[in-house]
């Protein structure tokens, strides 16, 4: 018998990455170790049903870069499911595309996300194709169960503040990957939005 016949531990990372940055990156470095999974997928949405109002960029740019964030993390991929598919991207519809038979998924979540799982489309299908992993901060008050709560620590950064600074011309080195932010300024990414 090979390897090829034991299951993977797979973690699913979803989410628009306008753009990706550190924070994103912690979350998912802490899951893959703290959960012991094989790979994490990162998996950038097209539109999110969320953030209808979020202005974005293209999907190639996300897409790439997610591709530059993760260079050199063997164990991570990146999947453009969702860009090929019409808006707004659901979760279920990209399972529904997976083979989530063949390996152990499960799908990594920060508290945000997870405060309104129970009003994504189909969360009673999610549950029985996929595992949930919410990632937990410690100060946090949010009630998660034990069984899906995995304790990471505390990285405030939000896309939303980087796209700010960049606009305003301010440093980012220290909230997003330096590959990520050569690829902005290179494609004048986020300085009119």
């Amino acid at each position: 018998m090979g390897d090829s016949l034991v299951a993977r531990r797979i973690g699913l990372l979803g989410g628009t990455f306008n753009p990706i940055h550190f924070g994103h990156l912690n979350l998912a470095i802490e899951m893959q170790e703290k959960c012991t999974l094989d790979e994490v997928w990162m998996i950038p949405a097209r539109l999110s049903p969320f953030k209808l109002e979020e202005p974005l960029i293209s999907g190639e740019d996300r897409l790439e870069m997610v591709r530059l964030a993760i260079e050199g993390l063997p164990s991570f991929r990146v999947l453009d499911v969702e860009l090929s598919r019409p808006p707004p991207s659901y979760t279920i519809d990209t399972l529904h595309l997976l083979d989530t038979s063949a390996d152990n998924f499960f799908l990594l979540l920060g508290e945000d996300a997870f405060a309104h799982f129970d009003k994504w489309k189909n969360h009673k299908e999610i549950l029985q194709k996929v595992s949930l992993r919410v990632a937990k901060r410690k100060c946090s008050t949010q009630q998660v169960p034990l069984a899906e709560r995995v304790d990471t620590r505390e990285m405030e950064i939000s896309s939303t503040e980087v796209r700010e600074r960049i606009k305003k011309r301010l440093y980012c080195g220290h909230l997003i990957p330096y590959k990520v932010l050569d690829y902005i300024y290179e494609h004048q990414l986020y300085f009119t939005v």
